[in-house]
């Protein structure tokens, strides 16, 4: 019997959004050879899903007419974000289709080879001028950063971060020229030997890293050293050794002489993800869905205090768990380690209407309980709603009287940061998980009775633990938890992706 690649779909509507977000992941580049397989068994199997797919390229075809701009992921409604992906999408779709019209049982095509140098990591308002980053993909070749800051990472896993104005060239895989501007690096092993062209013929050679070159519109270059060694020839000359806390000033006309490292002339990775997790808080703390939100900084807590900065302030108690450094730069989380830990919650007067999302950011240091809380409702009456994972790596969400799932094993891993989160539609009694923003494989559990006028609600309830526990053992979390967000309605895909991107270490 054939198999199939593609999910089961229980309405029409399901079908539209995994074929839309599917048409979404091809055209921004990251469909996979898998996915592309498994659109192509449904259109040769299913007739409805070719119409929906020849009526996304009548539409997406109309609207590139148009030129329908593009509206911000985080501000579309549905219908929006339909039409906004659809019609970025066009040409790619207009090439799958050919393909899929043309080849019907014909090889795939081959994944495309990524001959880029370099791939941008993370921005801050960077503005570049010309398009040859828009797709964050650096090749050989001229770069002008009008304003912003901007962090590339090379293959050889070399950081630079780069401050706007700024103007460099990349040579090759392990040579950058900085024409003006600042950049910060930091080289492993792997990227020893990196090498920085500066102004007037002067070389700066990594050694094991982290150091600061700027170069102003004199001429004159700068190379700091915060960590390790680097070596600096300056315009064909002697060479010079420079090591943590040491600078060395190379001016036109002048001997080079040393300096103190200052490393606030520079913005480092950490000072940019700080940066940059700062934006998302302030933005996201704006936003009208949302209903709860705990980022577990634990700098500023007084009396065991989890601060909720939603619109509700519905705080927390910690009991047991400790504050330890958190997955952003300067930022603490919590550590969970006996059954006794806990972040104690009473979200009884939180109106959850029609729908939510809850997203949490975990690193689990062990995964052997057959239930592992996440957040859990004390009790498990009517309405009470669990959110945990399993031995096997499964997450598991339900609600009692209205249903319950799972996703694929294997998902949730240890000793890594992960964005999880799961949504729940309450009138159709449908939830669906995520994973760092993308989502999972989710089945329904069986043999859930449904209870007439079950209302959800958290009521009391526990971060990291579950109040009554069972199977002879206690569901506590063990690892780090550093922030949990509650919202009003569900994400979709693209919104997830874009959580995940903003929230990422």
């Amino acid at each position: 019997m054939k198999q199939n690649h593609f999910p089961s779909f229980p309405d029409r509507d399901e079908k539209i959004r995994w074929i839309e977000e599917l048409i979404y992941e091809f055209e921004a580049g990251r469909a996979s050879v898998a996915q592309i397989t498994a659109l192509r068994a449904l259109l040769l199997e299913d007739a409805e899903a070719r119409q929906i797919y020849q009526e996304a390229n009548h539409l997406t075809a109309m609207l590139e007419a148009v030129k329908m701009p593009v509206i911000s992921e985080l501000q579309k409604t549905s219908l929006f974000r339909k039409v906004a992906w659809l019609s970025g999408a066009t040409a790619a779709l207009l090439a799958l289709g050919i393909w899929l019209v043309s080849n019907p049982k014909g090889a795939l095509p081959q994944e495309p080879k990524k001959p880029y140098l370099a791939t941008l990591s993370a921005s801050n308002e960077a503005v570049w001028e010309g398009s040859a980053a828009y797709k964050g993909q650096f090749l050989e070749g001229k770069f002008k950063l009008k304003s912003g800051i901007a962090r590339l990472k090379f293959q050889n896993d070399a950081r630079f971060v780069i401050e706007g104005p700024c103007h460099f060239e990349i040579i090759d895989g392990n040579t950058i020229e900085l024409e003006s501007g600042k950049l910060w690096g930091h080289c492993p092993p792997s990227a020893r030997g990196f090498e920085v062209l500066a102004p007037g013929g002067h070389r700066i050679i990594d050694l094991g890293t982290e150091f600061g070159v700027a170069a102003d519109p004199t001429g004159a270059v700068d190379v700091h050293v915060f960590d390790g060694e680097v070596e600096v020839t300056p315009n064909s000359q002697e060479k010079h050794a420079l090591g943590a806390g040491s600078a060395l000033k190379l001016a036109p006309g002048e001997d080079p002489f040393a300096l103190a490292a200052d490393s606030d002339r520079f913005t480092d990775s950490n000072q940019l993800q700080r940066d940059l997790y700062e934006l998302y808080h302030d933005e996201l703390v704006k936003r009208d869905d949302l209903l709860a939100y705990y980022d577990f900084d634990t700098s500023g807590i007084q009396n065991h205090t989890l601060k909720d900065e939603g619109p509700s302030s519905l705080d927390g108690s910690i009991r047991g768990a400790l504050p330890v450094i958190g997955r952003v730069a300067g930022k603490s989380a919590l550590l969970f380690e006996h059954p006794s830990d806990a972040v104690k919650l009473d979200l009884t007067h939180i109106d959850l209407a029609e729908q939510m999302t809850l997203s949490m950011w975990i690193k689990p240091t062990e995964i052997s309980k057959s239930h592992i809380a996440l957040f859990n409702t004390d009790a498990y009456d009517p309405g009470a709603i669990h959110f945990q994972f399993l031995n096997d790596g499964k997450l598991s969400s339900s609600i009692e009287g209205i249903g319950g799932y799972v996703s694929a094993p294997g998902m949730v891993k240890k000793d890594a940061w992960q964005l999880v989160a799961v949504t729940w539609d309450f009138t159709t009694g449908k939830a669906r998980f995520f994973l760092n923003g993308e989502p999972l494989m989710t089945e329904k559990r069986k043999n859930l009775v449904v209870i007439q006028g079950a209302t959800p609600n958290f009521g009391s309830c526990q971060i990291g633990a579950w109040g009554i526990p069972t199977y002879g053992h206690n569901r506590n979390f063990i690892g780090r938890i550093d922030e949990v967000t509650l919202f009003s309605r569900v994400l979709s895909h693209g919104q997830m992706k874009e959580l995940f991107e903003r929230s990422r270490p």
